[in-house]
């Protein structure tokens, strides 16, 4: 019988009740306003409120949910993964992790995309222009492949930004600091990572993140959407450099990635399925660019690594606190002893979020060092 803490208030109840369908709802108008109205691009300006556009005030809430949670959790200075309401100081990890996801929602996120273009635009900043939002929100790896063929195609390597960035900046960064770009940085998980740590949000990552061998064997669907992405990039190259006409073929590739994987995976169950399935549904099961990383960490051996000691007690709160699913404690512990065998990128899609380190009342885990010289001889190996 489940805890009457474990258990939905009412108002979580009735916050339920509206939240799905508000989020269906404002991703079709944001997405897909045509189908509500004309396709006379003036028509969109229905949609506008106060002279802004949806996409801006869908970005303003957004980001003041995850600033206003980072303000919180830096004034308040608590370790908001402990179980105990009695809590711990903020670990430095913690504190670097919630101001880098501050600075970059607030400046990289909304700042430069939502705030400044409308401070030059003609009219000034309340009188947004009519237009469609791009349907490439969720996805980074077919726009990156795409520019490969954008540089070649106009002769400059500046063109081609979005490949070195995908194919060489994040693989060198995967290496020594694994996927906590994901924890750190991505626009997606800094909205994961804040809510994670709500009250609620808490809750809904321990107790509805999907565990066990069918969860992680369904991961195989995020390796999907990797190979998709890629193929529809290269379909964006050729097709650009004219060495064939891919018309009906781009057309229905391009319908396919805006609505199931934008639209429906990473916009409509990757935010309104939060309360039924954890934070990180689309982080863990979508994100081509986070199985890309993965299989980087994989293949290169990266040096990233979460270490248990001997102090483990079995406790089981770290694989509680694990927003990716991960069985933290089978790692750490097993047949009542401790056994001590590390993970990361390997056989796991660990974020390197930290909370199944700062969950623990007993200090049994801890990262390995990103240079790798300290615990040299530390067996990265399966738990099996």
């Amino acid at each position: 019988m489940a805890k009457k803490s474990d258990q939905r208030t009412p108002a979580e109840k009735i916050f339920l009740v509206f939240f799905f369908p508000a989020v269906l709802a404002f991703y079709l108008i944001y997405k897909y306003p045509n189908w509500f109205v004309g396709n006379d691009p003036q028509d969109l300006l229905k949609f506008h409120f106060l002279g802004k556009s949806p996409g801006f005030w869908y970005n303003t809430i957004y980001t003041a949910i995850i600033v206003g949670t980072c303000i919180w959790v830096l004034t308040t200075d608590k370790n908001r993964y402990q179980r105990s309401k009695k809590k711990g100081g903020l670990s430095s990890y913690q504190r670097k992790k919630f101001t880098s996801i501050l600075l970059v929602q607030l400046i990289g996120f909304y700042f430069f995309p939502s705030v400044l273009p409308g401070l030059k635009q003609e009219g000034g900043f309340f009188n947004d222009p009519p237009k469609i939002s791009a349907k490439t929100a969720h996805v980074y790896v077919y726009p990156a492949v795409a520019s490969v063929g954008k540089g070649i195609e106009n002769g400059s390597p500046a063109s081609a930004g979005g490949a070195i960035y995908m194919f060489l900046v994040i693989p060198v960064a995967v290496w020594f600091f694994g996927k906590r770009y994901c924890s750190w940085f991505c626009a997606c998980g800094n909205l994961a990572e804040a809510v994670g740590v709500l009250p609620w949000g808490q809750r809904w990552v321990r107790l509805y993140t999907p565990r066990g061998p069918t969860a992680k064997k369904l991961e195989i669907i995020q390796v999907i959407c990797l190979v998709f992405a890629i193929f529809f990039g290269i379909m964006l190259v050729v097709d650009g450099l004219k060495l064939f006409t891919a018309t009906t073929t781009i057309s229905a590739l391009s319908a396919i990635q805006d609505f199931v994987i934008d639209f429906m995976f990473g916009a409509v169950i990757g935010v309104g399925a939060y309360p039924i399935f954890g934070t990180r549904v689309w982080c863990r099961y979508g994100c081509p660019m986070a199985s890309g990383m993965r299989l980087v960490g994989k293949f290169s051996r990266s040096k990233f690594a979460v270490v248990p000691n001997d102090k483990c007690k079995g406790l089981g709160l770290c694989t509680q606190a694990c927003p990716m699913g991960i069985d933290v404690a089978a790692y750490a512990h097993k047949d009542k002893k401790p056994i001590e065998v590390a993970f990361g990128l390997n056989d796991t899609p660990c974020i390197g979020c930290g909370g199944c380190i700062d969950v623990c009342p007993v200090d049994a885990l801890s990262f390995a060092p990103i240079s790798g010289r300290e615990n040299s001889g530390l067996a990265i190996v399966s738990k099996d």
